[in-house]
């Protein structure tokens, strides 16, 4: 089971428009679900590659597809991992308006 599709089963979701088969995935979460989320990122992707609250110290290549993303405040996480030319990535913006939710967005590039 791909990472995707293992979110969707796992987690309850509003998912978004945009969202596209197990290709992307842009969704709302809630804070609650974000020990469970976190653990299913690590399983598929290895440990974060930029904390909650740190500074993000990326390679070109990958910091290129984060600034397409609308690239990455202080307060957001980011995962990825490559395999040759893939890209498998998940980012995760807390809401400034709500602190109880979430933005995810995951996809394969």
């Amino acid at each position: 089971m791909n990472l995707i599709e293992e979110i969707k089963e796992s987690l309850s979701m509003e998912i978004r428009p945009y969202s596209q088969g197990s290709e992307y995935l842009e969704a709302v979460i809630n804070k609650k679900d974000l020990e469970l989320l976190h653990s299913l990122l690590k399983k598929h992707l290895g440990p974060a590659a930029k904390e909650s609250g740190k500074e993000a110290n990326l390679p070109e290549e990958i910091q290129k597809r984060v600034d397409g993303l609308g690239g990455l405040r202080k307060e957001q996480s980011f995962y990825y991992r490559q395999d040759g030319n893939e890209v498998i990535y998940a980012a995760l913006w807390p809401w400034e308006s709500n602190p109880d939710k979430i933005t995810l967005k995951c996809g394969v590039s």
